[in-house]
């Protein structure tokens, strides 16, 4: 039902490329190579990636270890050298802790030397400035490099201690900052050092420049996040590391090998083809060894063809990255998608410069990428290789498995038999709007607040539209519009009187900056009011449960006092139960036998009045009643039934003396009397949850229905399946549906 973002812009690519095969001759096989050429070797560009790490206060409470210095040191080894690179720290005041350079030696010992000076010392937390600072040269972009900011905060945005200018620079980054990070081609990838963080402006920030959001709550999460991220920023290739060994072709010019160690694992060694070893304590003129308390980083110049044996207890993550003349080059991959969106992939081998087109080298290819799901583990194999190989060099296919959340991790391997290459790369896929739900409390009572966020950055969030169909315990069902909130989410809150389960249909109509229109269903929200983090619903259970078991325990108490088995206490309880049926029976039949006295003694005067000559029945009937009591004073319980029919003689007698006189005279009419009927529905009771605020529908309908103050709630019908809240539309807002409604109850 959702529409894919910037398929718009797919379009104008695709009118562009028209224009340009129909205006300049070109054919449009030729055309087409050279633009999958020009955007896969965008790939190829050199990383410029600056770092703004969160000096702050609160990293003392949450980066005790001040982990971001071992992650800050992982940056300034694994960059390129033809990379740039800075590094600026923010509280209050902005600081340029590493200078925006060329990477080079001396660079990296500048940075290794500044890296004890990150600290917790701020007092303020100043992301806008840090944004504006660090990207200094948005009007004037170097398309030479690949620029990508790595922001790694804490918290909130916070320049003073008044919210309301708190909210303001808030609006500032979101509304002018971020459109000239877009507009530049910049990535910002994000990293809360805790679920305080702004989450909705981390979000933001990330997923308009297609970036990486990502939470560490600790230092192995913070280090596995860290070289992610780095990974999205500046992409390598690299060679399959399996049971700790990789194999080393002839086109292999160098190789660095990051090698991170388990708790306890012996020191790294590394042996080459020719059996030498290689390590710490060992010099080598090729060999560059640089060691951690987690991991090792090796790299080595000019290698020897073949396989390389690393002996340590390797952990996860560990990697061997190549400099080659043999490059397998991708095109640029997205790092965030929406449920059921597909992910093209293409990819092409160059040797020297130049792309491989020869058939009989493709056709020894075996291509295949493999997509694994972090969450489950659950992994699609897909070949590129099987057919004929492209005339042009370029391997394009669909990844079309991203039908569920989740974090995914795409490995493209290339097996040339004489060489091996691989790819990798990491995603994550999202609905395109968020669903939460918090809980509070206001003056004692409970209040939930249902949160919808957008992950789709291309709305037009002012025209965008959130209503939530509120099913309450009662069944009664009420339409409600969310707020706006200044952080471009929306909120509705809820304060539930009735015990139960709740249950809400959100339907959320979203308009794109081009104007397009699409709906989203979130899934069916529900809530048990009250919960068990009700203070008061806990203080309130044991009064109700509590008297429930105790009768039932009572006795198993009693029991073990019983005496022995020949006194058997279950005797004499069967004796006392029909003694209550008796006292019953005679309850029973004394008040029918009361019943026929009365309806005698109005026969009499009645038949007195009228004048009647019925006596000596009445005589008779009078003597069969008295008997029939005589018998009961004298029998015991069992024979009740017995005396009641002995009644029924009597009851039919009178049945025969009455029907007829009755029968001679005009019926007793009486008039139904509606008042009460009247007077209830007249109250005008609502038994809804809560009532829709009038004001807060504007701009949902054209027209506000007739007469608010008499339709206070958008009440819909019940519905009989109490698992489904029932579907609704927009249009329900509408004042034609109330009249319709009308016509139908008149």
């Amino acid at each position: 039902m959702k529409i894919v973002p910037g398929i718009y812009s797919k379009i104008q690519r695709q009118a562009i490329f028209l224009f340009m095969v129909l205006g300049l001759g070109l054919a449009p096989s030729a055309l087409s190579q050279q633009a999958a050429i020009d955007e896969a070797a965008i790939e190829n560009l050199p990383p410029d990636i600056r770092l703004l790490i969160d000096i702050s206060g609160s990293m003392k409470r949450n980066d005790p270890n001040n982990l971001r210095r071992p992650a800050l040191e992982l940056l300034v080894q694994l960059l390129p050298e033809d990379s740039k690179a800075g590094v600026w720290t923010f509280g209050k005041n902005i600081n340029m802790l590493i200078p925006h350079r060329p990477v080079t030696d001396s660079w990296r010992v500048n940075a290794r030397a500044q890296i004890n000076k990150v600290n917790s010392v701020g007092l303020y937390t100043n992301i806008g400035e840090a944004l504006e600072k660090s990207a200094y040269d948005l009007d004037r972009a170097n398309p030479a490099y690949k620029t990508s900011i790595i922001l790694l905060t804490d918290g909130l945005v916070d320049i003073s201690k008044d919210p309301a200018v708190n909210e303001k620079e808030w609006q500032r980054i979101a509304n002018k900052i971020l459109p000239d990070y877009q507009n530049a081609n910049y990535k910002i990838h994000t990293i809360a050092l805790s679920d305080n963080a702004d989450t909705e402006l981390m979000n933001k920030l990330a997923l308009a420049t297609d970036g990486m959001v990502a939470v560490a709550n600790t230092a192995d999460e913070l280090m596995k996040i860290f070289l992610q991220v780095f990974d999205q920023a500046a992409p390598a290739e690299q060679l399959p590391l399996e049971s700790n060994r990789f194999v080393v072709d002839s086109s292999v010019e160098e190789f660095t090998a990051l090698i991170f160690r388990q708790p306890g694992s012996a020191e790294t060694v590394l042996r080459s083809p020719d059996k030498s070893e290689y390590s710490l304590v060992k010099e080598d003129a090729d060999v560059n060894w640089y060691r951690t308390d987690n991991y090792d980083l090796i790299t080595v110049q000019r290698p020897l063809e073949g396989e390389w044996i690393v002996k340590a207890d390797v952990a996860p993550d560990s990697r061997v990255t190549i400099v080659s003349d043999m490059n397998l080059l991708v095109k640029p991959l997205k790092s965030n998608l929406f449920v059921e969106e597909s992910l093209p992939l293409s990819m092409l081998l160059r040797e020297e410069g130049k792309t491989i087109t020869r058939g009989e080298f493709l056709g020894l290819l075996d291509i295949g990428a493999t997509v694994t799901r972090t969450e489950d583990g659950e992994s699609w194999h897909q070949s590129l290789s099987e057919g004929l190989p492209p005339g042009d060099g370029i391997y394009n296919t669909s990844l079309d498995m991203f039908q569920e959340e989740g974090h995914y991790e795409l490995k493209l391997l290339v097996d040339g038999k004489s060489f091996v290459r691989e790819f990798n790369h990491s995603l994550a896929v999202r609905k395109a709007f968020d669903v939460s739900l918090d809980k509070d409390f206001v003056d004692g009572s409970a209040r939930y607040t249902v949160s919808v966020s957008a992950f789709d950055q291309s709305l037009n969030f002012s025209k965008t539209r959130v209503v939530a169909r509120v099913k309450n315990p009662l069944g009664r069902s009420t339409i409600q519009p969310f707020t706006r909130t200044p952080q471009d989410n929306w909120q509705l809150e809820l304060m539930p009187d009735v015990e139960g389960v709740y249950k809400l249909n959100i339907r959320i109509s979203a308009v794109d900056k081009q104007g397009d229109r699409y709906e989203d269903l979130p899934d069916i929200l529900t809530f048990s009011y009250p919960d068990g983090d009700d203070p008061f619903a806990a203080s309130a259970e044991p009064v109700i449960e509590t008297p429930e078991p105790e009768p039932e325990q009572e006795p198993l108490k009693e029991e073990p006092e019983a005496e022995p088995v020949e006194q058997e206490p279950e005797e004499e309880e069967p004796a006392a139960e029909p003694e209550a049926e008796d006292s019953s029976w005679v309850l029973y039949t004394g008040l029918g036998v009361g019943n026929l006295v009365i309806i005698l003694l109005a026969f009499f005067a009645y038949r007195t009045i009228m004048g009647g000559k019925k006596g000596d029945s009445l005589t008779d009937l009078e003597k069969s009643m008295d008997d029939a009591m005589a018998d009961l004073e004298e029998e015991d319980a069992p024979a009740a039934p017995a005396a009641e029919a002995e009644l029924e003689p009597a009851m039919e007698e009178v049945t025969e003396i009455i029907a007829p006189d009755l029968a001679q005279e005009p019926k007793l009419e009486i008039e139904e009397d509606d008042s009460l009927a009247n007077d209830l529905m007249s109250e005008n009771l609502d038994l809804s949850q809560e009532s829709v605020v009038e004001n807060e529908l504007d701009g949902l309908v054209d027209e506000a229905p007739p007469e608010p103050a008499e339709e206070p709630v958008l009440e819909m019908p019940d519905d009989d399946d109490d698992d489904d809240v029932g579907a609704f539309s927009l249009d329900d807002f509408a004042p034609d549906s109330f009249d319709e409604d009308e016509e139908e109850d008149k």
